[in-house]
Parts: structure tokens; sequence; C-alpha cells
């Protein structure tokens, strides 16, 4: 298992390279005077504690473009809103990939 200091180190500086390059994607989103193709989506998420959903939510959230708007423990599930639905499938495999699984490394489930 990987120590924990370096884990949450990797996740922070995920997260600052997602804020800066999601940033700049909503930029171009809103000076292209184009109306932007939002939308809805659900995604299951790994098995966490509730700080650890709660942390994945604000990461997600705080990453321009996207906002959580409900997460639902029992399921493991959250409904996102994004700016522009695209490349939905990318979305929502750069959350698994670049925050998810170290949410879940630092926050483990309190059910397993």
């Amino acid at each position: 298992m990987k120590a924990r200091p370096l884990v949450a180190i990797r996740l922070l500086l995920r997260f600052a390279s997602h804020c800066v390059l999601s940033g700049i994607a909503t930029a171009r989103i809103i000076l292209r005077f184009a109306p932007p193709c939002a939308g809805l989506a659900q995604i299951e998420f790994a098995p966490m504690s509730s700080t650890g959903a709660a942390i994945l939510g604000a990461l997600v959230t705080l990453t321009p473009g996207t906002t959580v708007i409900d997460i639902d423990l029992r399921r493991r599930q959250m409904l996102l809103h994004l700016l522009d639905t695209h490349d939905l499938e990318a979305t929502i495999a750069a959350i698994r990939r670049d925050f998810e699984a170290d949410v879940s490394a630092l926050f483990p489930s309190e059910w397993t």
C-alpha cells in the first residue's frame, strides 16, 4: 500500500492540474459564444467513507465546469452537472482516474 502522504500529495497535484486545464476549457466554451451542451450525468463511485465521498464531491465541484448536485452514499452515486457534455465519457474517466482512486485510498469505506 502506498504511503498516505504521497497519495495526498499526488491528489493535490492532480487537482491543481485539473483546475488549470478545466479553467482553460471553460474559458474556451464561454468565449466561443455558442451555447454549451450542458447536462446532467450520474456516476457511481468506489467504496469510501462519507468523508471521502464529500471530499470527492468537493474536488469535482471545485474543478471548473463541473458541479456535484447530489451524493447518494447508500448507492455510491453522484449526480453531476456538466457545462459541456460533448466528451462525457472522458470527463467521467478523468474523475475516476485522477480523483476517485486516491480519495478512496485516503478515506476507505467504514463498511468493509
